[in-house]
């Protein structure tokens, strides 16, 4: 598959270079990147790619190509902020042979952001309204986390058969528990630390190990768990208090404005880029022969 764009033909090499540069991008996020999600980012390829050419084409028209001095000072600066070429590839992850490749993409990003700076940085800015419209907006990503205050009786076993030992005295305590004797006072005559905290405080998911997670934010108030085996050694717990998801004050969240504004300024982007295809004609192709695999 190709794309003749205002009478540019863009072939699939370049579709295929977007398409595994996605990938990458989600994969360096932790992201599934399987191949059931490989329409998904192949749309996302060719939205790029379309775009990009759109932009770079109309800048070109409008106000010259980007010269080599500019490029080339580009990527001086670049290596200057990361404290020289050698630490430019290592934090970037290219080598040296991707020069020529990272002189076309500093090119293609100047060409773009030239183009788009005309058109709308004059018109951005942010009011106060603005903000309030985006965190209303946008409610579910300013909740804070659930939290469970926990409490806990731990046995370090010192050796296999003091494990089995540990596990047996911590069921046999569970019943105990479960019949109404006091936690703190177990804790303080079977724990195998006096030093160890009891109460370990309110906790939010993700701050804890993932077998202890799942078990106490699974808990209700005053619920004893199961006995719950770690590395470190056998545990009871008792979830003793929970604080549930609420909104967080706007006044509370730092970077809000700035966040508001970026969507503001990918709105005008949408709109100049919509306005651009208005005006242009774009082809899909049959790739051609040696280009690739041509069924995307």
């Amino acid at each position: 598959m190709a794309y003749i764009i205002n009478g540019e033909r863009i072939d699939d090499q370049e579709l295929e270079e977007e398409f595994e540069s996605i990938k990458e991008h989600y994969q360096s996020m932790g992201e599934t990147v399987c191949c059931d999600r490989d329409d998904e980012f192949w749309q996302y390829a060719k939205n790029n790619v379309i775009n990009r050419t759109l932009i770079e084409q109309r800048s070109n028209a409008e106000y010259g190509p980007i010269s080599d001095e500019e490029v080339t000072a580009r990527f001086e600066e670049l290596k200057a902020e990361h404290g020289g070429e050698s630490e430019f590839l290592d934090n970037t992850g290219f080598n040296a042979g991707d020069l020529p490749m990272i002189l076309k993409k500093l090119k293609s990003s100047l060409t773009i952001d030239r183009y788009l700076d005309s058109k709308i940085e004059g018109s951005l800015g942010i009011t106060e309204v603005e903000v309030v419209d985006y965190y209303q907006r946008h409610e579910a990503e300013f909740m804070s986390k659930e939290e469970v205050r926990v409490s806990q009786i731990f046995i370090e076993p010192s050796s296999q058969e003091a494990a089995a030992e540990a596990f047996i005295a911590l069921r046999e305590l569970r019943e105990e528990l479960l019949e109404g004797k006091d936690f703190d006072e177990a804790a303080k005559e079977h724990g195998s630390d006096e030093n160890r905290e009891i109460d370990l405080g309110f906790m939010k998911q993700g701050e804890t190990m993932p077998e202890i997670e799942a078990i106490t934010f699974s808990m209700r108030i005053g619920e004893i768990s199961p006995v719950v085996a770690t590395h470190y050694g056998f545990h009871l717990f008792k979830v003793t208090d929970r604080k549930l998801p609420k909104l967080i004050p706007i006044e509370e969240l730092n970077g809000i404005e700035a966040n508001a504004e970026l969507e503001k300024r990918n709105r005008a982007i949408e709109d100049v880029i919509e306005e651009i295809k208005s005006e242009s004609t774009i082809e899909e192709v049959a790739a051609e022969t040696g280009d690739g695999d041509a069924g995307h």
